[in-house]
This record gives structure tokens, sequence and C-alpha cells, in this order.
């Protein structure tokens, strides 16, 4: 065989198998509609639409067959997989198709005919091999971990094995009112506006009761995205059905039908909602707010499908998430985590501009498809422009910063020290008492406070913090610097 060959047993091989699974996958159980081998397995309330995780192939079955009897008015039940990576089943069981130098990152294609292609290769070359496979435990699940755990390989006998199409084709034979079909969904970044036209394609040819199941590799970032997608299309479907029985049904019936189905009452205000990021008021959503009077009406329709969909992942709310993690990163990794922000902020953006978009152009069938609507606006360049229009840094106002440094800058520094810290974690806590408790808003506190406390002693105690705790360029944990201050002058000095 050649080195371009796709096998997947041997040292040399271009490529690896990974589980599907990780630890952590399942975030979401209703115990109303269990079904252990499909993670995250759930209905959106009060739409026909689904997400999970890989299933396994039996239980793949099993979330069919559920679909099919909450909706068996209804012709046909869709599914769709929202992943980039090449799947392969073997005895049963999803693994992901990786490269072996690259097992802690997906394969990222953008074309559902190369993604078969290559399942197609690897499922071939596994049922040609000696009956055994090597596989990799997942370690990092749907996100980049800055450190991954180790993983090593470990060895499989092959009973059986199947691509997803055969997978499929397989449940299709059991159930004839499945049909599936394959959309890669970006994992971060908006969907691309091809994958947009592609979902408008695929529904809009079926009522918006039809039953429709997304499902990636955990049932968390991606399926959640498709299904807020798949909800606006079918809310703008519904519009259109309600305006058709119109001169049929009373008009008071059909308002509040209306009124109950595409408006409901917006949830309370909860603290957790009082800061700023976890409602969505990003800069550049607020710009887009301020240019387009539809706006508004459509954040708040994306809000309330986003929140629907959030039982594996609120992809609104993540985004404060890795604001967190990125207070307290190492440098290297606050740019992954910077960029990764950036994708998620253009992620909800996109959406209420798809919104818009289903306003405008669903009452006429979606006549015009999103990508080329998109080209008539400046929506792109707004985004483009605005995604990094973020508080990056969180920091202590300046009077403040010049307070602490009065109270450092003398000889008997160390008998104001107490106060300084007092003032310090003050400061860090008001500074962050708009986010939700936890561990990681504790972590990013203590790392303000680490930073303040940098930025206000005077050189010569830097230098000292440098002589003990060596290079500070990376910010040392607040209270080993504490620590270390409050021996500033009582150590005698080694000659």
């Amino acid at each position: 065989m050649s080195e371009e060959d796709p096998v997947v047993n041997g040292a040399g091989d271009k490529y690896a198998l990974v589980t599907d699974s990780f630890d952590g996958i399942v975030k979401y159980q209703d115990p109303s509609m269990k079904c252990d081998g499909a993670p995250n397995w759930r209905r959106l309330a009060g739409f026909p639409i689904y997400a999970t995780g890989q299933p396994n192939q039996a239980d793949l079955d099993k979330c069919v067959e559920q679909a099919v009897n909450k909706f068996d008015e209804q012709k046909a039940v869709l599914w769709v997989n929202c992943r980039q990576e090449p799947v392969v089943y073997v005895n049963g069981k999803p693994y992901s198709v990786r490269e072996k130098n690259s097992l802690y990152s997906h394969i990222e294609m953008k074309e559902a005919f190369e993604i078969n292609n290559l399942e197609n290769d690897v499922s071939g070359s596994l049922k040609k091999g000696d009956g055994t496979f090597a596989f990799f435990k997942d370690t990092v699940g749907e996100q980049t971990k800055e450190k991954a755990g180790e993983s090593t390989e470990e060895k499989g006998k092959v009973e059986k094995v199947s691509t997803l199409s055969e997978i499929f084709s397989a449940a299709a034979k059991k159930e004839p009112k499945l049909e599936s079909s394959r959309i890669p969904v970006n994992l971060n970044k908006a969907p691309n506006d091809d994958t947009f036209d592609l979902l408008i394609r695929l529904l809009k040819g079926h009522s918006s009761a039809v039953p429709v199941i997304f499902n990636c590799q955990g049932g968390i970032a991606r399926s959640t995205t498709a299904s807020v997608v798949a909800g606006l299309i079918k809310e703008a479907q519904l519009e259109t059905e309600f305006a058709k029985m119109r001169g049929v049904i009373p008009d008071n019936i059909i308002d509040g039908l209306m009124a109950t189905k595409l408006h409901p009452p917006l949830p309370e205000t909860t603290d957790k909602q009082n800061n700023a990021l976890m409602k969505g008021e990003f800069p550049v959503v607020l710009e887009l707010l301020e240019s387009c009077e539809a706006a508004k009406d459509c954040k708040e329709q994306v809000d309330r499908l986003i929140n629907a969909a959030a039982g594996a992942e609120n992809i609104r709310e993540s985004v404060v998430m890795e604001k967190m993690q990125f207070d307290v990163a190492s440098d290297d990794w606050r740019l992954v985590l910077k960029e990764r922000i950036m994708d998620q902020i253009e992620r909800y953006f996109m959406l209420i501009v798809f919104s818009i978009y289903t306003k405008q152009v669903g009452p006429d069938g979606f006549n015009k498809t999103f990508k080329s609507w998109l080209d008539s606006t400046n929506y792109r360049e707004m985004i483009a422009e605005g995604k990094s229009r973020l508080e990056w840094e969180r920091k202590i106002p300046e009077e403040k910063i010049q307070d602490l440094k009065d109270l450092l800058n003398q000889e008997n520094f160390d008998a104001n020290l107490p106060a300084v810290i007092n003032k310090i974690n003050q400061l860090s806590y008001k500074m962050f008492n708009d986010l939700p408790r936890g561990d990681q808003k504790c972590k990013s506190m203590r790392k303000l406070a680490g930073r303040t406390l940098l930025e206000v002693i005077p050189p010569k105690l830097t230098t000292y913090l440098e002589s003990k705790l060596g290079n500070l360029s990376n910010v040392p944990d607040f209270y080993d610097m504490v620590g270390t201050l409050s021996m500033y002058g009582k150590c005698p000095v080694e000659e």
C-alpha cells in the first residue's frame, strides 16, 4: 500500500480511530425520553426538533422510533448529521477518523461527498485487515483543550464495520419514514452560507410539523446550532401556514395560536442574565440592533430558541464561559481562546441575521437563497470588523490603582500590605460581580488580583519577586506573590 492509503492499523498509517464517547459527554438527560447510547438526546420543547450525540447503532433506531411515535401523523422523519469529520461504526459503536499525528483535533471537511469518500476508504481498509483494529480513547471531546490527557493505543476485534451511509440505510429499511442527509456545520464559527441554504432546501420541502433530528459528536454545539436554525425556518413556515388559514378559521383563534406558538412571553430577568454578555449584548450585536429596526425582535426570537435548545449547551452564554477561561489562561492559550470567542460571537450574530432573512424571505417560500440575500447587505463586513470589539481585559480603575501604588511606595510598605491585599480583593470581586458564581469566576478574580498587584508594586519589589518566583510575564498566583513580599527584607542576604 502507498503512504496515501487511509488504512488505520499499523505504525505507518495516516489515520487513526478515536472513540466518539469521552468523559463528561453527557450534559443533559431527559428521564422521559432516556436513550443511554445516544448522548444528550433531547427534544426542543414545543418543536418537532431533536438533537443528540452520535448514537450507537442500536440506539439510533430507538431515537427514530421515539420521533415517529411522537409525530405519527407525519409522513417523514428527517435525520441530519452535522459532523465535518468522518465517522465509521465498528461493532455497532461510532469512531471518528482523525489524522494520526493530530489525535486531539477533528478533521474538518466542508463537502459531504469528501467525508463519505474517506469513510468508505477507511471502512474498506478495516474490512480487508487482519480482523483486529487499533483505536484511541477521546480525551478532548468537541473542543480543543490546552492540556489534553494522554491516550494510549488499544486493540479490539473487528466483528462488523459500517460507514455512516450503511448505518442509515439499514435504519431506513426498518423505518421507511426515515430520510437521512449530511450537512456539515462548523463547530464554533457561524454555519457557512451554503449550510444555511442546504437546511432551508431540506426543510421547506416538508411541512413545519415534520420532525427533524440533528446529531454531531456529543450533541452539544453543532447539533444545537442546527436546531436553532431549524427552529427559525419552521417558525417562518408556521407563519405562512397560519396566514393561509385566515378566512377559514376565525382570526381570534389564529391570533391566539400565533401568540402561543410564535410570540410566547419572555422569561423574567434573573441575576445571571444581568451580565450583558450573558444576554448576548456584544458590541457588534448592539450595532446590529441600532442599524436594523427588525433586529430587536429577531434577537428575542433567537434567544428564545437558544434557550429552548440549551439542554447540553447554551450557545449564547458559551461566549462568557470561554471569556472566563480567557481571563486566567496562559498567553499562548489565550490566542486560541480569543479566536474561539470571536467565532462564537460571529455565530450568534449570524443567527440573528438569519432570523431577519426568514422574516423577509420566508413568507414568499424562501424564493431567494440566504447567500444571495446576504450579498445585498453589509452584515458580513459588520461582523468581520466588529467581532473583536470586546473588553478583553477587565482593569481596575486608574484612580484606584494610584491609591494602591501610594500605599506600597513606602519604606514600611509591609505595614500597609494587609490593607492592599484587602483592597485588591474587594476591587477584583467588584469587577466580576456580574458573572455567575463558580470556580471559573474565582479564578478570574484571582488572576486580576495578581495582575493588579504586579502593576502597583514599586520596581524594587518587582525585582525581588522576579528573583524569587522567576519570569513574571505569566502572572504568578496572587497569594504566592503576597507571601513572597511578606518576607522582603526579613531574611538575611547570602553573600
